[in-house]
């Protein structure tokens, strides 16, 4: 039977935006976010499970990590050895479904292959592949951006492909705008008296870094200023890096810069249309039971460490993610919460704030306890994630504690950072020997983590040719 006091769940879910551009102070313009985390509880150190976006959207729905959902890489991109998402595992979309929500879905999906997402829960969905290209042609403009100002990178043997530019279209004509504007007119179709859950996703920041002239003009990209890792030559981390420092090589500070102001502009005009689904909700008087969870898949370099997009970039500008939740009747509305979280755990997160049974074999915690107490003593402060190197297949594990992160890369040697003294991970300490008793302490908790959610595959590694981590998978068996 549907309870009737359940609230409605509207998740905002952006691609590629580095939590930052959300921190308190954060040179990036987000006066309707910065509203919501002062009316909710903003999660400074979220870290997504994978640092692209299929991997991170799967486990979203499912609540389980990459190794065990199947996708392993981009459904778009790789043959299905690589992307074989399970489909007969449950989403919490299902469960809200079940308990009487109307759902609904708009924008990219990027989950699985086959984009029938009411076989996963969604009964109403706009995914804005084609039916964007109709709505400009409505119109009167082309398919793509006119840019009046772009930078283009090749190579031998590569095509030129813009890494930022300016339009001069108006905001109307942004795709965030018209994913935005599908979830408020849906909003109208709604049955008064029952629950709701929309989920609004915009393929932006997202490269290409296309910033509209009214909103590239709010930044002087003479006043940015480098990431502090800027110059960093990856002396002490993994030459597949140095490659990929590469591509961008040839970039001055003040191209860099400038990308950075284009990026800063479309995380601007994302906001806005933030704002007018948020003024919509209060016109039609149903904000005060709604919650609203705004996040995203995964971050960009932003040029940190030399280096634009990700993918196998194990750094804090790509896994950690914004993620603010404003839920009816939090009695710490306002508050930073700076425990370490996983993003993913909003999958068992949605499902308490709706009164909903769990799915099976979580392997995220559920957010609920920090909304209740930011300083929860029973929390603790860790987070493991997984990524598969895409094409390539650069397999590698994370793990992050309160002050310490390692990084398990199985094609080249190990990285372990201390956030709290090198927050631009500058200083690798793996090969240090004072610091290998952190790192033994890191990694039997990392093979414990690796056990505890199934992953056979990866603890099953005791062949000859697999041993080359420093301890193995049985270590905790250890006296």
């Amino acid at each position: 039977m549907m309870t009737v006091n359940r609230p409605n769940i509207l998740i905002l879910m952006t691609d590629q935006q580095q939590a930052s551009t959300i921190d308190p102070c954060s040179p990036c313009l987000t006066p309707h976010l910065d509203a919501l985390a002062g009316e909710g509880m903003l999660f400074s150190r979220a870290y997504t499970c994978n640092a692209i976006c299929s991997p991170t959207r799967a486990s979203l729905m499912t609540g389980v990590l990459p190794h065990l959902h199947g996708q392993h890489d981009c459904t778009h991109v790789v043959s299905e050895l690589h992307a074989k998402y399970d489909p007969g595992l449950p989403t919490w979309a299902q469960r809200l479904e079940e308990a009487g929500y109307q759902t609904s879905y708009f924008g990219k999906w990027h989950v699985e292959r086959t984009e029938k997402l009411d076989d996963y829960g969604w009964q109403r969905y706009n995914l804005a592949g084609k039916s964007y290209g109709e709505y400009r042609r409505s119109l009167g403009l082309p398919a793509h951006e006119h840019l009046i100002s772009s930078k283009s990178l090749g190579g031998r043997g590569y095509r030129d492909t813009v890494l930022y530019g300016v339009t001069d279209e108006p905001e109307s004509a942004s795709r965030p705008y018209y994913i935005f504007s599908q979830a408020i007119e849906h909003l109208g179709r709604l049955e008064p008296g029952r629950p709701w859950c929309m989920f609004v996703s915009t393929p932006e920041p997202h490269d290409e870094y296309i910033a509209h002239t009214a909103y590239r003009d709010l930044y002087d990209a003479a006043t940015l200023v480098p990431p502090a890792s800027w110059n960093d030559n990856l002396a002490d981390k993994p030459d597949v890096l140095k490659r990929m420092q590469g591509v961008f090589a040839g970039m001055s500070w003040e191209e860099v810069a400038e990308a950075t102001a284009c990026y800063y502009a479309t995380c601007s005009l994302i906001d806005a249309q933030v704002g007018r689904i948020v003024a919509a909700l209060r016109q039609r008087g149903e904000l005060e039971n709604t919650v609203i969870i705004y996040t995203a898949d995964h971050g960009d370099m932003m040029g940190a460490h030399g280096l634009f997009t990700k993918g196998i970039t194990p750094y804090e500008e790509v896994y950690r993610v914004p993620l603010l939740i404003r839920a009816p009747g939090n009695a710490q509305a306002g508050t930073v919460c700076e425990r370490v979280v996983e993003s993913c755990g909003l999958a068992s997160t949605i499902l308490d704030l709706a009164s909903c049974e769990r799915l099976p074999n979580q392997h995220f915690r559920s957010h609920t306890p920090l909304l209740r107490d930011a300083n929860d003593p029973a929390w603790e402060d860790f987070c493991f994630s997984e990524f598969y190197g895409q094409r390539f297949a650069f397999t590698q594990y994370l793990l992050w504690e309160k002050r310490f992160k390692l990084v398990l890369n199985a094609f080249a040697y190990d990285e372990l950072y201390d956030l709290k003294s090198d927050p631009a991970e500058l200083h690798n300490l793996a090969l240090l020997p004072r610091y290998q008793p952190i790192k033994e302490r890191l990694l039997k908790r990392m093979w414990r983590a690796i056990e505890e959610t199934g992953d056979t595959c990866m603890f099953n590694s005791h062949y000859w040719s697999l041993r080359f981590f420093d301890l193995g998978p049985n270590c905790n068996q250890e006296s």
